[in-house]
């Protein structure tokens, strides 16, 4: 179980040492890597080292992609919009993109990663998207974790927290399990 957390933690911790909000987002593909890959690292099926090389490497591509992706879909968005965008197709792009990098992201992971299960591993990763989404909707009410575009730092370090743990309970499948039948 504590393998299992210990991902989540270290991202809630960092996050707590950093000073400054604009210098966490830089750093949170490596932060996420780093949660993922240094905790299950018995789980990398290549050699240790050149693994969490390559997690991190991925986690930047994935990163950079997504912000690419989402800048030309924010464009093309606006073009084929007749009014200005609106709160709620920002929410929609954003929900969609941060799933899409989950999973996109755990895809190139399972090359890296010994995976038991690939149905487990996306209803996990499905199971905590819906917790960062639900998170950031019933805080909408403070400003520090407003849902939208304009509130993305706190939205990508609920995502890393979280998507740190569905990576790590879907690469302990067996001790998560095992802790479940227990209680």
């Amino acid at each position: 179980m504590f393998r299992i957390l210990l991902g989540s933690l270290l991202v809630i911790v960092t996050m707590l040492l950093v000073p400054s909000v604009e210098k966490a987002l830089f750093y949170l593909p490596l932060l996420f890597s780093l949660s993922v890959s240094l905790v299950n690292v018995d789980k990398i099926k290549i050699n240790r080292p050149l693994g969490i090389l390559l997690s991190l490497v991925q986690s930047y591509l994935v990163f950079m992609g997504l912000a690419v992706v989402l800048y030309f879909f924010d464009e093309w968005l606006y073009d084929i919009s007749t009014k200005e965008i609106t709160e709620y197709e920002g929410i929609i792009m954003l929900t969609f993109g941060g799933y899409l990098a989950a999973i996109l992201l755990f895809y190139f992971t399972s090359f890296l990663f010994k995976v038991s299960s690939f149905k487990f591993s996306f209803l996990a990763i499905s199971v905590c998207y819906v917790v960062v989404v639900a998170t950031m909707l019933i805080f909408s009410k403070n400003e520090y974790l407003q849902f939208g575009v304009e509130k993305l730092p706190s939205f990508l370090i609920s995502w890393c927290i979280f998507m740190s743990l569905a990576y790590s309970i879907s690469l302990n499948r067996e001790a998560f399990l095992l802790l479940i039948k227990r209680k």
